[in-house]
């Protein structure tokens, strides 16, 4: 939790530079997109002007940090990263989203298979549902989400009354039949590669950030909500692993956790919980395939670049691709949605748990998207903007160049130590993992 907790700071404070240091470089530097100051108010709640006239160059003015523009995790690569830096990102962010892609059509599936069971053969439930789930969402993955609101706050509604009720129903079983936990170790070093990707899973937000903070009118507290944010998380969490170990115990906690909760036991609220991930996964499959489809289709144009046009201008590159864009759009939907469809399948009959799986993508991806990334962008970011900077105070021949101006979101953990202790951090944790999976594969 406190790793994800600085490497979310340091996302913050990379996309308060990435927007200080777009305007830095956009055209006219500090003549056009002048630095606004604390004492004029021209800053609107929505980032936008109040009137142009009232602007003034003062380098010293904190509101150059201003989230304003919406920068993803790809622009910021771009921003901050050499060519390799970039094949890398883009690497590790898609094999993430697919690890992502076949979790959620694993529970999904699973779920379907289970709920239905007595319409079903048992052998071939599951791959009956997972067809049903592909032929379902891949018409879907073939457009683009742009205004989701509405479906990210359905979701986390309906995320959040399922952990409160699993909550709730796991302390009324404790109560009337007592702890069953007899069976639960003190501790078991094979499971920590699961409790590891487990817990990446549990507190990765990093690349919704950009999507999250930019919208907010009020980014003053940035840090508080943050804090509040995660104190809130592992609330939650420890509630639920407490209850419901406690009431289950060792051998009687199924995986997923929802089916823990039969719909014959429990009614209304079994058929609920069951039904859990098959409404929340559903509805952002689509919008995580049509993310991967992206990155996968940026990746392949940044390589066939590089390849075929060398140093050519990019304009080159866009008109020789928006001739097939038809085309494009589909092969790279394709792309996205079968290929995880596919190891989806094999990790069924393969008897791979979604535990399992979790485990080895966020142990693995999910802790370079959690931990090395933001640790990366952050250091970039801050060389890239004291080069940003000095080039563009450089063109103002009539002003002498100020102090260098404060980022109003730089992180708490601001020292170059914490970026190295996130780093190895993460490095020893891909080690251990990778010596504790080699040691089980050999058993």
């Amino acid at each position: 939790m406190l790793c994800s907790y600085v490497s979310v700071t340091f996302m913050l404070e990379a996309m308060a530079t990435a927007n200080a240091v777009i305007r830095l470089r956009s055209k006219g530097g500090l003549e056009e997109f002048v630095l606004l100051s604390e004492e004029s108010g021209t800053l609107k709640g929505d980032g936008s002007l109040e009137d142009m006239s009232q602007l003034h160059p003062t380098a010293s003015d904190t509101h150059l940090f201003q989230i304003i523009r919406r920068t993803e995790l790809g622009e910021m690569a771009g921003l901050f990263f050499n060519e390799w830096g970039m094949i890398i990102f883009y690497t590790i962010l898609i094999l993430y989203l697919i690890g992502d892609s076949v979790i959620y059509s694993t529970l999904v599936a699973r779920s379907l298979s289970v709920f239905f069971d007595d319409f079903t053969p048992t052998e071939r439930s599951f791959d009956l549902y997972l067809g049903i789930f592909f032929c379902v969402s891949l018409p879907l993955c073939f457009f683009d989400f742009q205004k989701t609101k509405l479906l990210q706050m359905t979701t986390l509604a309906i995320r959040n009354l399922s952990l409160y009720t699993m909550i709730v129903l796991s302390a009324m079983k404790l109560v009337k039949r007592g702890r069953q936990d007899t069976d639960v170790p003190v501790a078991n070093i094979a499971a920590l590669p699961n409790l590891f990707g487990g817990a990446v899973y549990s507190f990765m937000c990093h690349h919704s950030l950009p999507g999250i903070i930019t919208p907010m009118k009020d980014k003053s507290n940035l840090q508080r909500i943050v804090q509040f944010a995660f104190g809130s998380v592992i609330v939650v969490y420890l509630l639920l692993f407490v209850t419901s170990g406690l009431a289950f115990g060792l051998e009687g906690i199924k995986d997923p956790l929802t089916f823990n909760f039969p719909p014959k036991q429990y009614g209304f609220l079994g058929d609920c919980l069951f039904l859990f991930p098959v409404f929340t996964l559903s509805s952002s499959f689509p919008m995580l395939s049509i993310t991967l489809r992206n990155n996968l289709d940026t990746l392949i144009q940044h390589i066939s670049q590089k390849v075929t046009h060398g140093n050519a201008p990019s304009d080159t590159i866009v008109s020789t691709s928006q001739s097939k864009t038809g085309y494009r759009r589909i092969l790279m939907t394709l792309l996205a949605v079968i290929p995880p469809t596919v190891l989806c399948y094999i990790a069924e009959h393969a008897e791979v748990s979604v535990d399992e799986l979790v485990g080895f993508t966020g142990a693995f991806a999910g802790c370079a998207v959690m931990l090395i990334i933001p640790a990366s962008l952050v250091y970039c970011s801050r060389r890239e903007f004291a080069k940003a900077y000095a080039k563009a105070w450089n063109h103002q021949k009539t002003i002498s160049k100020p102090a260098t101006p404060k980022n109003i979101h730089q992180s708490p953990f601001s020292g170059h130590v914490w970026v190295l202790a996130i780093l190895v951090w993460a490095g020893l944790s891909v080690l251990f993992n990778l010596f504790e999976d080699w040691e089980l594969s050999k058993k």
